[in-house]
């Protein structure tokens, strides 16, 4: 089987992909939930709901590249272990 990334930035990518994932999904709850901290400044966004979307449209994208970086680790500890060794 081919890989594309090498097992260190596999691993690497899957980690900061699991805590983006939380960050993003605990993000657009407060949101969501219209938190006083983030909705009631000058400066805050205007929708507060479309901004919660945006938070969970980018953690689908970060659970793919978690997907996608955990089936790399995968392959690559298949690989190591089908190795001829002398």
């Amino acid at each position: 089987m081919k890989t594309f990334v090498s097992p260190g930035n596999a691993t690497c990518c899957s980690i900061l992909s699991f805590f983006g994932i939380i960050f993003l999904v605990v993000l657009g709850v407060a949101f969501d939930a219209r938190v006083e901290v983030l909705t009631e400044f000058v400066t805050d966004p205007d929708d507060p709901s479309a901004t919660a979307k945006a938070c969970f449209t980018a953690a689908i994208v970060y659970a793919c590249f978690l997907g996608f970086c955990s089936c790399q680790s995968l392959i690559h500890r298949y690989n190591a272990r089908n190795q001829i060794q002398l």
